[in-house]
């Protein structure tokens, strides 16, 4: 793995356990279930893959956030503002309904 590679994969520790999906929903962010650890996910045109690295997608205590295909016509220095982004919009929506 690469500097770069690095830089497109983040690893979040969770206080409480995530259900990704229900909090995906919440936010209205489009996903798509590939197995029971891992979720695919369209944010911002970006494509994401989501892992739960501790539990699973449901329970998931810590998550692995990679860009798969960042926005058309981005540059290098939008992959850290959609990854952040996204793990900001879901930890709210995690909020908001527990």
């Amino acid at each position: 793995m690469t500097g770069d590679d690095e830089a497109l994969n983040h690893h979040y520790s969770l206080d409480e356990p995530l259900n990704l999906r229900a909090a995906l929903e919440s936010a209205a962010i489009e996903f798509l279930d590939v197995d029971e650890d891992r979720t695919v996910v369209i944010y911002q045109q970006a494509i994401l893959m989501v892992t739960a690295t501790e539990g699973s997608a449901t329970t998931a205590q810590a998550i692995d956030v990679e860009l798969w295909e960042p926005p058309a016509g981005g540059s290098a220095d939008d992959h850290e503002t959609i990854l952040a982004g996204f793990v900001e919009e879901l930890l709210a929506a995690v909020d908001s309904f527990s």
